[in-house]
């Protein structure tokens, strides 16, 4: 094999290696995403993993003789939409730097240019050398 071709492939390995431990960095990152949200008044806590779920609700025995029945309810989805929110914040460091900013925005239009047959666009959008 010729040396260029072989130096070439070394540093594509290179590169593969830290993307694959940057991945798998980002991957640990996500699965440990909780978060605690709060509603009327501390009373009422939930938690929330990293998909969304709920891991954890606690209730402040006070809270049965403060808040009717649809108050409470109306708590935990308060409280429950909080720690999404800040779920929602949590992935979105994780995955910094790893994905493209418009995956994180929500814009997957912006992805490819607005004309595909603009090689050069698609080349400079994804930093690839021109042949």
């Amino acid at each position: 094999m010729r040396e260029e071709w072989q130096a070439h492939i070394d540093e594509l390995l290179e590169k593969y290696s830290e993307q694959r431990e940057r991945l798998k960095d980002m991957q640990a990152k996500l699965a440990a995403v909780s978060a605690t949200g709060e509603a009327a008044d501390g009373m009422v806590k939930v938690t929330v993993g990293a998909q969304g779920q709920l891991t954890k609700v606690e209730l402040d025995p006070r809270v049965y003789r403060k808040l009717a029945s649809e108050e409470l309810a109306e708590a935990v989805l308060a409280a429950s939409q909080d720690a999404v929110r800040q779920t929602e914040g949590q992935r979105r460091e994780a995955m910094a730097g790893s994905v493209p900013q418009e995956v994180l925005d929500g814009d997957f239009g912006k992805l490819l240019p607005d004309d595909p047959t603009d090689i050069d666009a698609v080349r400079a959008r994804y930093g690839l050398r021109a042949k």
